[in-house]
């Protein structure tokens, strides 16, 4: 019986360190991240643009069918744009740009930095 007691009181002692390890866990304190890990300031792209001119890391084109998702730190805007002249800045690694006849039209999937400019 005093065998099943002591188990008893070890077991209860185990379950109260056991919580207090997320309390002492939440009490440290670490360094901000310098990047943030969401996708805020970034544009989702995917659609056919029409006579792409690139000039630096900005890109201008005609929408023929476009839709974009537009992540900023207050809201997400979505939607579609067709027919207008667009302008969005490049990424080397997320964005993938496809040219096709003749670099006419321009097949357009991914994200890329900074937001979308429908002029």
């Amino acid at each position: 019986m005093k065998v099943i007691k002591e188990k008893i009181i070890g077991l209860l002692i185990c379950m109260l360190m056991l919580t207090t390890i997320p309390l002492a866990a939440g009490m440290t304190e670490k360094e901000p991240d310098s990047e943030p890990t969401l996708d805020v300031g970034r544009v989702f792209l995917k659609g056919l643009l029409f006579h792409r001119l690139r000039k630096g890391n900005v890109n201008h084109a005609l929408a023929i069918r476009l839709f974009y998702i537009e992540i900023t730190p207050t809201e997400r805007a979505f939607g579609w744009v067709t027919i207008n002249h667009v302008v969005f800045r490049d990424s080397a690694y997320l964005g993938r740009m496809y040219e096709v006849g003749l670099g006419l039209f321009t097949y357009v999937f991914g994200f890329f930095q900074g937001g979308l400019e429908i002029l």
